[in-house]
């Protein structure tokens, strides 16, 4: 019998529900996450247990990823606005202009 390789998809699902915390999980996770959502904010990555991502992304940048990011307007659970949340996306696939955001600087 021979071995499946696991489809991309199916091992971006394995990623995303792994339950270790480590910043490399982590920054394999926020590439997981761009790649299957096309963009992801702040509240959505602590959503997956990811606590800090701007440090993960800076960790990323470094490590030669292209991810940019625009500041949005975001609206939480509780009904409460936040300004200048920052959504990340790759450099060569911006994200839909469906929602509020300002370009960062």
């Amino acid at each position: 019998m021979k071995d499946k390789i696991p489809t991309p998809d199916q091992t971006n699902q394995a990623l995303l529900g792994n339950k270790d915390t480590s910043a490399n999980t982590q920054r394999n996770q926020i590439i997981a996450l761009i790649n299957k959502y096309q963009s992801r904010n702040t509240p959505e990555f602590r959503e997956h247990g990811i606590m800090q991502p701007a440090s993960r992304i800076l960790e990323l940048k470094e490590r030669g990823h292209k991810i940019e990011k625009v500041l949005e307007t975001y609206i939480d659970g509780t009904g409460k606005i936040h300004q200048r949340v920052a959504r990340y996306y790759f450099a060569n696939n911006p994200p839909a202009n469906d929602h509020q955001s300002e370009e960062a600087a």
